[in-house]
């Protein structure tokens, strides 16, 4: 997709992220409090456009720009969920040019203080990256910007009353707080993201770990750190085999190495099923490398805690997993940890979550809420949802495969629509159909090794003639490998992969700041395993040491 840049000769707006405290007004509503959405960016602030060139080109081409015309009352947008799409939302509208007296005043609240890259969690458990780099506070990143803060958990969202005449500078509903605080908004974004989902297994929810949040991550570490340091091999069962249990056993795998043993089940018959047959083959190579074993069409149906316990109360306790196979109705292992990444839902849908929120707009099968081509909410014109919670409908019928992963990639993306589409609706320009690019498909397998698959699918003739040449055999030795069948893309392995994930994943960075912050950390860290590596080899160490964990 085609975009171009702008950059602004003046950095003129100013930071807005305001505690809770000093934005609620006094209460106009039934038992609730109101707090406004209230930023005081510049209206005049010029900040870096990063549109599609035909978004571009209606932006310039807009007759109420030509005229220099001005709403009175700056729109109030409201998003919630400060995961990519709501987060990279409220950036992107920072960012884009606005008539003076029309740039919104934005509010983005988040149950957590904390923004979460969610693909490099598994990096503040090798070590790889800090707590900082992977999860930064919002008020960190919102600086910069205009854009409003609260920390807080939806309840619900209320709509303006029917009936009652709606133009462009009316209310359009209010969201209420678990606390009691209502914030208005004339414009609302849905990207409350997903949750683990535990299908009502008894004892999955009480014993088991998923890995979904900053907050599962720390309690990760912490019961991989008593495991760690007490006598005696670890034994660790990953729940489910798609890109999240994949990464995180290879983790796990490589830190706890020989004083641990790492396990893995799922219910379908292979690893990574609907997957790339180039990640799969990588995952099934590390997988074997460092002695997982795959246990295949296996239920969970109970998990429990084993009659003996640690002495030590400091000590994760021993759980029983009950798992129905084809070949016995109940097999049963034991773990110390049991970590769970078997499935998530999108947290809009009903029972997912003990906190559910209450939203009145159509829903999907699956509990995303129903959404147009251009990410509006059906018969909801002023509401947006993007991420997890936007059923999107796409051309063709669902069985054809045009239902969108839930992806980062996919929030990335649509981050750029729904901020381009909330600009041209309140300076009513034509909207646009948000149109997916899959760029391909990659994956942690360790420190330093994972797995990229490229969207670039080779004619069978090439792929035969490729493979058998000496530049295939050279692309091998580097870590590339291109498919042997029809249709298969070129999947890169190893510490290249790695390097290549790094890349994308620093180029994705939500600001510009973090961005300079992020790389020039990687860039101390890299030189440093550099040196490292450099006098282990020099001093004939064949062993390799991992980084002290950043806490």
């Amino acid at each position: 997709m085609q975009r171009f840049w702008t950059r602004s000769a003046s950095y003129l707006s100013r930071l807005h992220c305001s505690p809770l405290r000093d934005i609620v007004l006094p209460g106009r509503s039934k038992g609730s409090r109101r707090a406004g959405g209230g930023g005081t960016g510049n209206n005049g602030f010029r900040g870096s456009v990063y549109l599609t060139t035909a978004a571009a080109s209606a932006a310039y081409s807009s007759p109420a720009m030509a005229r220099g015309e001005r709403l009175s009352i700056a729109p109030r947008i409201c998003i919630l969920g400060g995961g990519f799409g709501g987060l990279y939302t409220a950036v992107r509208l920072e960012n884009l040019l606005w008539l003076q007296g029309s740039k919104p005043q934005v509010t983005l609240i988040d149950q957590s203080a904390r923004f979460v890259f969610k693909p490099l969690l598994y990096e503040l458990l090798n070590g790889g990256a800090s707590a900082e780099e992977v999860a930064p506070f919002f008020t960190k990143l919102l600086a910069p910007y205009s854009t409003n803060f609260i920390q807080g958990s939806v309840q619900a969202v209320e709509e303006e009353e029917e009936g009652k005449s709606v133009t462009a500078l009316s209310s359009g509903g209010r969201v209420v707080l678990s606390s009691g605080v209502a914030v208005e908004y004339d414009w609302l974004v849905l990207a409350l993201g997903a949750d683990s989902v535990f299908f009502g297994i008894e004892g999955v929810k009480e014993h088991c770990v998923p890995f979904c949040t900053y907050s599962d991550a720390m309690k990760v570490e912490s019961q991989l750190e008593a495991l760690e340091v007490r006598t005696g091999t670890a034994e660790v069962l990953v729940v489910g085999t798609g890109y999240a249990g994949i990464e995180l056993a290879t983790t796990v795998a490589e830190r706890l190495g020989s004083k641990g043993q790492v396990r893995m089940v799922t219910a379908g018959k292979q690893i990574l099923e609907g997957c790339p047959p180039g990640q799969q083959e990588a995952a099934r190579k590390m997988l074997q490398e460092q002695s997982v074993p795959v246990i295949t069409e296996a239920l969970v149906t109970r998990v429990g805690l084993t009659e003996d316990q640690p002495a030590s109360t400091s000590q994760p306790s021993r759980k029983t997993v009950t798992l129905k196979t084809p070949k016995t109705d109940s097999q049963v292992l034991q773990a110390d940890l049991v970590l769970w990444t078997a499935g998530s839902s999108p947290v809009s849908k009903e029972g997912v979550s003990d906190k559910t929120p209450k939203l009145p707009f159509p829903a999907t099968d699956k509990g995303a809420v129903r959404t147009d081509p251009m990410l509006r909410v059906k018969d909801h014109p002023r509401v947006f949802a993007l991420g997890d919670v936007s059923g999107s409908e796409l051309p063709g019928p669902p069985e054809a495969g045009n239902s969108l992963p839930a992806t980062a990639q996919v929030a990335f993306q649509q981050a750029d629509y729904v901020a381009w589409n909330l600009w041209a609706s309140i300076n009513r320009r034509p909207l646009l159909p948000f149109k997916y690019q899959h760029l391909g498909d990659m994956m942690s397998l360790g420190r330093a090794s994972g797995a990229v698959t490229l969207p670039i699918p080779l004619a069978p003739p090439l792929q035969q003639a490729l493979n058998n040449s000496l530049a295939g055999s050279l692309l091998k030795l580097a870590g590339v490998q291109v498919g042997t069948n029809a249709g298969q893309a070129v999947t890169v392995e190893g510490y290249l992969a790695s390097a290549l994930r790094r890349a994308a994943y620093l180029y994705r960075q939500p600001t510009a700041e973090h961005r300079l912050s992020v790389g020039a950390s990687w860039l101390q860290q890299a030189a440093s395993d550099g040196a490292s590596l450099a006098q282990r080899v020099l001093s004939g160490q064949s062993s390799t040491s991992r980084r002290s964990r950043s806490s």
